[in-house]
């Protein structure tokens, strides 16, 4: 019989009365029957299922940490103007620095999450925490010495496996704890808590420096006092502090208190399903050789990761309509703000409405390529309005854009798993953001071209046509969701009993 409990009512024995730092808990004392994905013994008091209100803190510190990594990947893209002018770094050295997580995260994450798989979530989260803090530590070695590039990209090299370990167990993280009913919210709250750290950086970078630098700043450098030069620099390092304090924080909590797993899994098809790790080769060539799981692969960048790199150079990418660094930087906080908020209402609207993830998918991005084509058709001159109204307009547009195309990235995750099925769902996790990432890293290497870095007009078209050929996409994948539909059967069975 299954009974959903609170920890108030939970059986305690010695493991849970172990600290909680130490968690190692078998699920049963048997080995399953894998061939029928189902344990011998159900009568075992260890087969049960139930909910633990621990699964909140969680998914705060696992929340916390990823507004952590999302602050310091986009600490300085929002600061390229103030870079240029107090370090004399260029636009092109300035994009190679998220680039260098970017090509890390894509590189790692197949080893790191087959690591993650065999000794579980807390020692995943430890790597992920102290590759954050190396970073960051490089970050200030760098800030206070030679102010050499290549320091800061070898940190954001070591941020890199933080970024793979935070979008590639979102969907884990989920399924371990969280019941059917909670999944998608909890999925959004962990992948999209790296979208409101980098919205984060939109505004922490420029509020902490303390000066405002304009568009026109830029340009006239060299007519600048050393003074005003000076407060540029110092504002430089109380961000950078600002980083590896919060990153600290975030250490300090993961080492007190994060276990694996739960004493007992979440949901009945959690529970029917918890077999013996699979073949990790096995499931990776599963699915390599899934034609639908590639074409959410290929939507997943296409639409949300060139649609997030559009945004984090948002500071280059408006400087030719004459918007300053700082008003940069606010259309890209409010983009991310309305774009976590959107995530966790489409996400809550999937926990409702099963089965519709495509459709949900559909209409979102739908709506994003709507205001992404008026804002390319602003860019290119070809609607010309006053600079206020203009600023306004390029404001909601910038928004609602965001909102459509960035919204849907935890449906990519949990329509990947239902795709995916039965291969777990920390390696479908890190199949779909390698190819995240990979579309990141390409569209940061377009930019590195010259004739790319000069003329930014080609940002909103680019990101226009990626989205387009999403929707397209969208139509190809079939309405299949096998882990959604063995819990309906199995709760059926439940109350039929």
């Amino acid at each position: 019989m299954f009974s959903y409990v609170e920890d108030s009512s939970i059986q305690t024995d010695n493991k849970e009365k172990d600290p909680l730092i130490n968690y190692d808990f078998e699920l049963s004392s048997q080995k399953p029957d894998v061939q029928n994905n189902v344990s011998p013994n159900h009568s075992d008091s260890r087969q049960e299922v139930k909910l633990y209100r621990r699964r909140w803190w969680l998914l705060f510190v696992y929340g916390l940490t990823g507004i952590a990594k999302g602050q310091v990947y986009n600490t300085w893209p929002p600061l390229s103007g103030s870079l240029i002018i107090a370090y004399d770094w260029s636009d092109v050295a300035i994009a190679q620095i998220p680039g260098a997580t970017t090509i890390t995260c894509a590189v790692v994450s197949l080893p790191l999450m087959y690591l993650v798989q065999r000794k579980g979530l807390r020692f995943g989260m430890l790597v992920s925490i102290f590759s954050l803090v190396i970073g960051c530590s490089l970050a200030v070695i760098c800030i206070n010495t030679s102010h050499s590039i290549w320091i800061l990209l070898i940190g954001y090299c070591f941020n890199g496996v933080t970024s793979s370990m935070l979008t590639s167990s979102s969907s884990l993280l989920s399924v371990t704890w969280f019941p059917v009913s909670e999944r998608t919210t909890a999925t959004a709250v962990c992948t999209m808590s790296l979208q409101f750290g980098i919205g984060l950086g939109f505004v922490t970078g420029p509020h902490l420096m303390g000066i405002h630098v304009t568009a026109e700043d830029v340009p006239n450098k060299g007519n600048l006092t050393q003074d005003f030069i000076d407060s540029i620099s110092t504002g430089i390092q109380r961000t950078v502090y600002f980083d590896l304090i919060l990153v600290l924080l975030c250490l300090v909590m993961i080492i007190a208190y994060f276990p694996s797993k739960p004493p007992h899994p979440p949901s009945k098809s959690q529970l029917l399903n918890d077999t013996p790790v699979t073949d990790y080769v096995q499931g990776v060539k599963s699915l390599l050789l899934n034609k639908q799981f590639w074409i959410l692969m290929l939507i997943t960048g296409l639409a949300v990761s060139t649609a997030t790199s559009w945004l984090s150079l948002a500071s280059a990418n408006y400087r030719p309509l004459d918007i300053g660094q700082a008003s940069a930087g606010w259309i890209g906080f409010s983009s991310i703000m309305a774009t976590t908020l959107g995530s966790l209402i489409i996400s809550r609207v999937a926990d409702h409405l099963l089965k519709k993830s495509k459709l949900i998918m559909m209409v979102s991005i739908g709506f994003g390529i709507v205001n992404i084509t008026i804002l390319s058709c602003i860019q290119q001159k070809y609607i010309i309005l006053p600079f206020n109204s203009m600023i306004v307009l390029v404001y909601i547009l910038t928004i609602n854009a965001s909102i459509g195309l960035g919204s849907i990235y935890p449906l990519c995750f949990e329509l990947g798993c239902e795709i995916g099925y039965p291969v777990k769902e920390g390696l479908v996790g890190c199949l779909v953001t390698i190819a995240a990432y990979l579309f990141l890293f390409l569209y940061y290497v377009i930019y590195l071209t010259p004739a790319f870095t000069n003329d930014t007009h080609w940002m909103s078209w680019t990101t226009l046509g990626c989205s387009v050929a999403a929707f397209i996409l969208l139509f190809t994948i079939k309405d299949h969701y096998p882990r959604i539909d063995m819990e309906e059967s199995h709760s059926t069975d439940n109350v039929a009993d």
